[in-house]
């Protein structure tokens, strides 16, 4: 095999989407492609979404915490949203 047909067969071997992870360098260019995958799924995420960085106060604390469950929409996002929305439609 000379040269040429030495450096085809490495850039064959090479894993790529869609193809079946069988090497040890498969495996390792499958990782990193899912890694790269990962961070820019994240990226756009936080493109569209908004963030706010919030410290409540002491009694504002208290009554998130109060809210707060282990049951779905108990986390920290979706009391702020159920008391944001609330507080917004006493307010028209």
């Amino acid at each position: 095999m000379d040269v040429s047909q030495s450096a085809t067969t490495e850039i064959e071997s090479v894993w790529t989407p869609g193809r079946p992870v069988v090497t040890a360098a498969d495996h390792t260019a499958w990782e990193r492609w899912k890694r790269h995958q990962k961070r820019e799924q994240q990226r756009q995420r936080r493109a569209s979404l908004r963030r706010i960085d919030y410290y409540p106060s002491a009694d504002a604390a208290t009554i998130i915490d109060a809210t707060i469950s282990p049951s779905p929409g108990g986390d920290y996002s979706n009391v702020l949203d159920r008391i944001v929305t609330e507080w917004a439609s006493g307010i028209k």
